[in-house]
């Protein structure tokens, strides 16, 4: 995923996934044979809500520079009456992050997203868009130019939360107000209830993924490493 003279910009929610793969990658950094500098990106969408600075001494004591963006997200999708607002939102954040990491000089995006995160996508687009389809640990946008590597894809939320509380890490709380509403949040609790069926459900998806063959498992310009 990560290539020499690579300039990585993490997009950082305040989350326990994305200050982890901060830590995760700056503990990379110092130890890997490939030489790569780090940037993190908060978007505060939260209207004021959100509480920054202890996420600016956290990624201070990584070494990594943090730069943060606001931007009325939610005020849109309100103002839009948006039916689907996880899509727009996720869309609006993608472009902000290509742009940031343009002018940022980065070539390359880290995203924090997790197992847990590809099963419920998958499902997510199986249930309402009749697709077997995820996003991919390692892509390249070719609007932007821009990689995006997902490097905990294979990395259950579970692990990630408890090392997260083992470490202590200054998670931000901030509830999105249409999270409560989300497909997403009924896909979890469904996958959840399967579990409890079948133990392995979320490494069965990852390696029926796998074994796609790629153009009927990725979109067009994804970029397979």
């Amino acid at each position: 995923m990560i290539r020499p003279n690579d300039s990585i910009l993490i997009g950082l929610s305040g989350g326990k996934d994305s200050l982890l793969l901060a830590l995760a990658l700056a503990a990379l950094k110092k130890r890997s044979p490939v030489r790569f500098s780090l940037r993190a990106c908060l978007i505060d969408q939260s209207n004021g809500a959100m509480e920054p600075e202890l996420l600016a001494e956290y990624l201070e004591t990584l070494g990594i520079p943090l730069t943060i963006i606001k931007h009325p997200t939610y005020q849109i999708m309100k103002e839009r009456d948006e039916r689907s607002p996880c899509s727009l939102c996720a869309n609006m954040r993608r472009g902000i992050l290509a742009n940031s990491a343009r002018e940022l000089g980065c070539g390359v995006i880290a995203l924090g997203h997790h197992k847990d995160d590809a099963a419920e996508t998958v499902l997510m687009n199986l249930f309402y868009g009749g697709r077997f389809k995820c996003f991919h640990p390692h892509l390249y946008m070719s609007r932007t130019g821009i990689r995006v590597i997902r490097p905990f894809v294979y990395v259950e939320e579970r692990r990630i939360r408890l090392e997260a509380e083992r470490l202590a890490l200054p998670v931000i709380s901030f509830c999105c107000p249409y999270g409560d509403k989300s497909k997403r949040k009924s896909t979890k609790e469904i996958v959840a209830s399967l579990e409890k069926e079948i133990p392995e459900l979320k490494s069965n998806i990852a390696h029926a993924l796998r074994h796609l063959r790629e153009n009927e498992s990725w979109p067009e310009g994804m970029l397979n490493e």
